[in-house]
């Protein structure tokens, strides 16, 4: 049930989320923007605890691929949760230095840090819900939903947060159908030993 708390509160968070990330917005969505990095961070926490029981239920049975999309899903989502501790120095900068907003985000060692993060997590979970389909142990659609919605999730992060605010709803429908799938899977895990209970 962690991971599907961690895929709920995924939902939540990329909901809370504001869809531009400037000097002015950023003060002027200040709560949400913290309040939705505060929920990420526990999503993420929760998604890295539940990760490895989704593996180690049906490991055999989603064979190397299962192994290498965990790895890298959980790497990626590693990187992500530390990189999420931007939003709670944003506001202070936004206010104090806003200038600086701009130059941290075009610093090389974030620019590589934050690529790396991103092309894990969408990596790991695109070989990781292919995984989950082919098991034939934890719902078809979860996996489906899994490989689609990480992809979509932070490219329409990215193409809002960068270009229009107007493809926000692209990162929710992401947010939505990650969340969904490994929420999917948690619950299907559900059960007083942590198996599979069919």
């Amino acid at each position: 049930m962690i991971l599907a708390a961690g895929g709920l509160l995924l939902v939540v968070a990329t909901a809370m989320h504001p869809s531009q990330e400037t000097p002015v917005t950023i003060l002027e969505t200040e709560l949400r923007l913290v309040g939705s990095h505060a929920v990420s961070v526990v999503s993420y926490v929760l998604v890295l605890l539940g990760l490895p029981a989704l593996f180690v239920a049906e490991s055999q049975r989603m064979g190397p691929l299962g192994l290498i999309g965990f790895l890298v899903a959980f790497t990626g989502t590693a990187l992500l949760a530390i990189s999420s501790m931007f939003g709670f120095l944003a506001p202070v900068l936004a206010a104090e230095a806003p200038a600086a907003i701009d130059a941290i985000s075009v610093y090389p060692p974030v620019v590589v840090f934050n690529g790396f993060a991103a092309v894990g997590f969408m990596t790991g979970f695109v070989i990781l819900g292919i995984a989950v389909t082919k098991s034939k142990v934890f719902p078809r659609w979860a996996g489906i939903f899994m490989a689609v919605g990480a992809p979509l999730h932070l490219v329409g992060f990215a193409i809002a947060l960068l270009a229009s605010a107007a493809f926000w709803f692209v990162a929710i429908l992401g947010g939505l159908l990650l969340g969904s799938g490994l929420a999917w899977c948690g619950y299907q895990m559900r059960g007083p030993t942590g198996a599979l209970t069919g």
